[in-house]
């Protein structure tokens, strides 16, 4: 075996069905679906198809769906939406986040605010990780227009409460709109925008096995305006043309992970806690599993290894599993802990020695006993080679 993937909450590989749909696409289906000739009636039912598969996922209908080229774009969107629709001369409105939403949201949210078009609240979490109800609403105020939090965190795996929070906040406050970032749930837990009770909803196909395209769900009534204007595609409120290859795969993927998530989600469920349960025997008192009280995605495991002389980045380097130590677009902050563990109530300590193992459905038994058997050479090299760094130290200083 040369390596295992255990990144999936970074990105996951594509379907077979999905690729063989997209390159169907691009050889047969590559016309204008704006245009009205046969060809271009045959790619426009492509589109609308996969609408009607991505509608399906998330238990909704047709006409709620926007398709975009990803999270970012969709989290922008809501947030310039909101705060372009609600702002005028004599209100500002004001938006409520968590400390640990994703960069499109925390960045565009923050932005806004710097601009006076929101003011901007962002709600800390507790000590093992959650998002208090209670908190969110403590935080809402009469201005407030929209309550963003993310379904599940992208590091921790830990869900979020949100159809409670939405509950909690619309008894006192019936008006907000709220927007959950869906990315890293969808495909691990089952995600219902009837019963979440949201506004709008960002979901990204790569984090499910399709391509790099998402889609943004947006109920019916509620305020959106386009970031650009152009073309009058996707009901004006996304103009360009239809990325119509990327779309169909997008619908297949959407399609694939309704039918198969109840076992898919079980056996990841089963892999990782295997994975926990061995690292916390193998490793003798020196694993910690972060945020392990709260309700988390079955594929998600955020582990300290705290053996003496080993650190995340040592790890890292010289295992032959693929893992992180957190989000992939903060991945450039080589050597400081995760700011969201910290702010998720990861001790320091901890943190800076943190990796994020994040199965999937292709994850097999054998590559758990891989990354195992992976975690427990590096930490033997390194234990045994600090034992003689200390040893010579300490005869060094006897003399």
């Amino acid at each position: 075996m040369e390596t295992v993937y255990a990144d999936c909450n970074g990105t996951t590989p594509l379907r077979k069905a999905v690729r063989d749909a997209v390159s169907e696409c691009l050889e047969e289906t590559w016309a204008n679906p704006s245009s009205t000739y046969d060809a271009a009636v045959k790619a426009k039912d492509t589109v609308e198809q996969a609408r009607e598969r991505v509608a399906k996922l998330i238990n909704s209908s047709p006409e709620t769906i926007i398709f975009t080229s990803g999270g970012t774009e969709s989290n922008n969107m809501v947030l310039y939406s909101v705060a372009e629709a609600t702002t005028t001369s004599s209100f500002i409105p004001h938006v409520v986040i968590s400390a640990v939403e994703h960069d499109s949201v925390v960045l565009c949210a923050r932005h806004l605010h710097q601009q006076g078009k929101i003011t901007l609240t962002e709600v800390e979490l507790e000590h093992d990780g959650s998002l208090s109800p209670s908190k969110v609403l403590a935080a809402c105020t009469p201005q407030t227009t929209l309550v963003t939090v993310m379904l599940a965190n992208n590091e921790t795996g830990v869900i979020f409460p949100v159809s409670h929070i939405v509950k909690h906040v619309r008894d006192v406050y019936p008006a907000v709109l709220f927007h959950t970032d869906a990315a890293q749930a969808i495909g691990k837990i089952e995600v219902d925008v009837v019963e979440l009770g949201v506004d709008y909803l960002t979901l990204v196909g790569h984090k499910f096995y399709g391509p790099r395209v998402g889609a943004l769900y947006r109920r019916p009534g509620a305020p959106l305006t386009p970031l650009f204007y152009g073309g009058g595609q996707e009901r004006g409120q996304r103009p360009g043309t239809e990325n119509t290859a990327m779309i169909s795969g997008l619908g297949v993927a959407a399609k694939l992970c309704r039918a198969n998530l109840p076992v898919e989600s079980k056996e990841m469920r089963r892999l990782r806690n295997y994975l926990e349960v061995r690292m916390k025997e193998c490793f003798c008192g020196h694993v910690t599993v972060n945020c392990e009280g709260a309700p988390r995605l079955p594929n998600t495991c955020n582990v300290a290894i705290t053996t003496p002389g080993l650190s995340n980045k040592i790890i890292l380097e010289n295992v032959k599993f693929i893992a992180s130590k957190g989000a992939a677009c903060h991945a450039s902050n080589n050597n400081l802990p995760s700011a969201i563990l910290l702010k998720s109530g990861v001790p320091y300590h901890l943190a800076q020695n943190s990796i994020r193992i994040s199965i999937g459905i292709y994850t097999t038994r054998d590559d758990i006993e891989f990354i195992l058997g992976e975690l427990q050479r590096i930490s033997n090299v390194y234990h045994l080679n600090h034992s003689i760094s200390n040893g010579a130290s300490k005869h060094g200083n006897g003399h």
